[in-house]
């Protein structure tokens, strides 16, 4: 695994609504790379990460074989839950952009850090109760649509020389995040290219009109 760490006590700025006032707690710095691998399924769950910037995926594998998106972690937020249970991971963690990390043995976790990661927790299930409704409501058009938009408010999303917000994704990142096939995705998205409502490019996608692709996500 392609990473490099060091060992610190910097106070991470708070973000989603994490306690400003936290306390210190020693923790160790990691830097991974874009698509790589922070744990895997069946690793040993002894350590809690927050995310000081960058994108984390949480995934696991289907009955048949795919992976399936089952959350996002943004700057801010806490994961590696199973270290307060003693149990194994899973699901596997990857870096979706560059990405640092903090991360805590949770034996050493005290106090209002404790509290920071309840409330991180309790924002997550909120998106994830919203990802699921993503998943299970309207068709695969309208699935696409709102998992780009969604994309679009994560670090995966830029401006480029036009000035248009860009997502960085490729069609089987948008099949694992709208739990449906390769393929399938990328017939919606030459239909949304063709319509004008997206540019595509290598590993990229243009939101050229997201009020556009706003009324498909929303048009039950």
């Amino acid at each position: 695994m392609n990473s490099t760490m060091t060992r610190t006590n910097v106070r991470p700025q708070p973000m989603n609504g994490v306690n400003a006032n936290r306390t210190h707690a020693p923790h160790q710095l990691l830097k991974f790379d874009r698509k790589r691998a922070l744990y895997h399924h069946g690793d040993n769950a002894t350590t809690v990460y927050r995310v000081r910037s960058g994108l984390v995926r949480i995934t696991r594998m289907t009955p048949e074989g795919r992976i399936m998106t089952v959350r996002h972690v943004l700057p801010g937020d806490y994961f590696g839950e199973e270290a307060f249970t003693g149990e194994s991971r899973e699901e596997m963690a990857e870096a979706l952009t560059e990405t640092e990390l903090e991360a805590y043995e949770h034996a050493g976790l005290t106090g209002s850090i404790l509290m920071d990661i309840t409330q991180s927790l309790s924002h997550q299930m909120q998106r994830l109760v919203d990802y699921e409704y993503h998943l299970q409501t309207g068709d695969l058009r309208q699935r696409v649509a709102r998992y780009l938009l969604t994309l679009a408010e994560t670090p995966l999303a830029y401006e480029n020389d036009d000035g248009v917000t860009t997502v960085s994704a490729t069609h089987e990142l948008l099949a694992e995040g709208t739990a449906s096939t390769r393929e399938s995705v990328s017939k919606i998205i030459t239909q949304l290219r063709v319509e004008g409502l997206i540019r595509t490019a290598y590993r990229s996608i243009a939101l050229l009109e997201p009020e556009i692709l706003d009324d498909i996500a929303n048009d039950f």
